[in-house]
């Protein structure tokens, strides 16, 4: 039997600053983050869906437990993201040196697919669902090539059920779903619309729910992650999804835009149907800085309606994780007071606010490099949480300091005992 070890490297999950560090450490946003924002994306669980039957495949995830190099696998699958690159390279070149065959996927290989081809013997390109089948047999023929290319978006509706059996029950607090794929905003820093097309393919509903009760049959009483990026473009298919989540009892977040609370019947669906987080990408509070952002202006149209739909969507009975970005070209200094201050204002549940980050593909990596304003271009420093080009108006250490300011004054003790005390009244009156 042929000997698989699907691995998820080591990565740098948040800032490399000792600050920042220190302060997380010791925060409760660390508790808040590890129950509802960590686990595993599907990716190498869908990998392992698409083995033949006589391949055994272990799953390893780097951040919880070590790898051993001599167990004697026949063949190293590698998924990794910008951040876990350099660590993905150090474990593909440690095992070809005692003669294993590697071969490297994910988002970070499928923009920079030379880079990865130095560390292993084949780099998969695209939609695992499109060129595994095709890798695998021409390994079981002893006959890989260097790249294996998706030429076209994969259906979803044939795509394979994840092997969430390859998870260990005891490691993951979140199970992550996914429902659908493509992105119409093309954001300039934002990668999804070029990975996975700009139109949204969606899997079958049929599909999802097999998943859902997957899900529920191994892991007791889980957290269900929709990991979409925008998950309720489709109204026709979010109603009857939802419908469809509301017997299995479930309890779940998902990725979405603003807009959504504008349809109420949408929301008390969402409520009804266990949906308990909705993560919204706010992105920036500065006008300017946000039209620098979406080509379509989609996200400048909403600015003004923030207050009233974040007040919309949470007295609904669903809590927002707000994304912001920090250090946008109209950014100054004044822009750490005034994202603490939204923030606050708004009672928003839970905020995850980052530093823009020039990714591998990106529209923002390229003119920040015809500019000459990159700093880095060590992978493991692309945390989200750490500077690397040189902003406009404020040096790069204000905006690290910035950042960390920003995180001490929104998750100070006595403004999150004031939410503590708004969300309390809003569950009062939608049990």
């Amino acid at each position: 039997m042929i000997k698989v070890a699907l691995i998820s490297p080591k990565g740098t999950f948040f800032s490399k600053d000792i600050k920042f560090r220190e302060f997380w450490e010791k925060n409760q946003i660390r508790q808040f983050y590890s129950r509802f924002w960590s686990g595993l994306s599907t990716g190498l669980l869908i990998i392992g869906a698409l083995m033949p039957k006589d391949v055994k495949c272990k799953l390893i995830d780097e951040n919880l437990e070590p790898i051993d190099f001599d167990m004697g696998y026949d063949l190293i699958v590698l998924s990794a993201m910008t951040q876990q690159a350099q660590r993905a390279y150090q474990i593909a070149d440690e095992f070809r040196r005692r003669n294993v065959k590697v071969v490297i996927g994910g988002i970070h290989a499928t923009i920079l697919p030379k880079e990865a081809k130095e560390h292993c013997d084949s780099v998969i390109v695209g939609e695992a669902e499109e060129t595994w089948p095709q890798f695998i047999n021409d390994f079981l023929k002893n006959n890989t090539q260097p790249f294996y290319f998706s030429t076209r978006s994969f259906d979803l509706e044939k795509s394979p059920i994840p092997k969430y059996e390859l998870l260990n029950p005891e490691n993951y607090k979140t199970i992550w779903i996914q429902t659908t794929r493509g992105c119409p905003h093309n954001c300039e820093f934002c990668i999804a619309s070029r990975l996975f097309g700009t139109k949204f393919r969606h899997k079958s509903i049929k599909q999802v729910i097999k998943e859902v009760k997957l899900i529920k049959s191994i892991f007791k009483n889980p957290w269900i992650g929709f990991g979409d990026d925008n998950m309720f473009v489709n109204k026709k298919y979010a109603f009857e999804l939802l419908e469809k989540l509301i017997p299995l009892k479930i309890r779940w977040m998902t990725q979405t835009d603003i807009s959504i609370a504008k349809d109420k019947a949408l929301l008390a669906l969402l409520k009804k149907s266990g949906c308990r987080f909705l993560f919204i990408g706010f992105e920036s509070v500065t006008r300017k800085s946000l039209e620098s952002v979406d080509r379509a202006g989609f996200k400048i149209r909403m600015l003004d309606k923030y207050k009233d739909y974040i007040q919309k969507i949470q007295e609904a009975g669903m809590g927002i994780i707000g994304a912001f970005v920090l250090g946008f070209d109209y950014d100054d200094t004044t822009v750490f007071k005034n994202t603490a201050e939204f923030i606050i204002n708004n009672h928003i549940y839970a905020s995850q606010l980052t530093i823009l980050t020039p990714l591998p593909g990106t529209r923002l990596r390229e003119r920040l490099k015809d500019e000459n304003r990159l700093l880095s271009f060590n992978w493991d420093n692309y945390t989200f949480w750490d500077v690397n080009f040189i902003p406009k108006h404020m040096s790069a250490i204000e905006l690290q300091n910035g950042l960390l300011k920003v995180y001490k004054t929104i998750y100070d003790d006595k403004v999150l005992l004031n939410n503590v005390s708004y969300f309390k009244k809003i569950y009062s009156r939608n049990k």
